[in-house]
């Protein structure tokens, strides 16, 4: 059960209800009940999303909207327009060292067994290198300055090199 309020207790909840019954009569109706249905109202998905310091600029929606359809517009014309460079003129680009494949004059596949380090042996002995690999069927192109010569040496190492043919363009 609650106490009975003591006499100075008594006096200040009333003169709290005086002021609050003052404020609620000076207080016009229409602005309050405004004021209070913006602070019920949900608030946007985009006023939730942009910072609180912004400032909205509403006039601005409709040039904002076309500027973004006119983007996607431009680069959907970009990405599906047909291509008009002849073939001829496109060349291939990459890192330094590396070569084209179009460059491998040699097809091997590797023996099961053999290391990386045989692998690089191998191929340093019979003056080639690895131009593209491994491939589908596990097999990598190789460029030798001396095809044929590369082909023996390389034939001639059974335990690096499973298989091993001439490349012909």
């Amino acid at each position: 059960m609650t106490e009975p309020l003591e006499p100075e207790d008594q006096r200040l909840r009333a003169m709290l209800r005086e002021a609050l019954d003052a404020e609620a009569a000076a207080m016009d109706p229409d602005a309050g009940l405004a004021q209070l249905h913006q602070r019920l109202r949900p608030a946007s998905w985009w006023r939730r999303l942009r910072w609180p310091s912004l400032p909205a600029f509403p006039s601005l929606a409709p040039l904002a909207v076309t500027a973004l359809a006119s983007i996607c517009v431009a680069q959907a014309w970009l990405l599906w327009r047909p291509h008009e460079t002849p073939v001829d003129q496109l060349q291939w680009r990459s890192l330094p060292g590396m070569q084209a494949q179009g460059a491998a004059t040699l097809r091997a596949r590797f023996a099961t067994g053999a290391t990386v380090e045989q692998m690089n042996a191998g191929l340093t002995q019979a003056g080639a290198s690895i131009v593209a690999g491994p491939l589908a069927d596990g097999s990598y192109l190789l460029d030798a300055a001396d095809p044929p010569a590369a082909l023996r040496s390389l034939q001639a190492n059974g335990t690096v090199v499973a298989t091993i043919e001439l490349r012909h363009p």
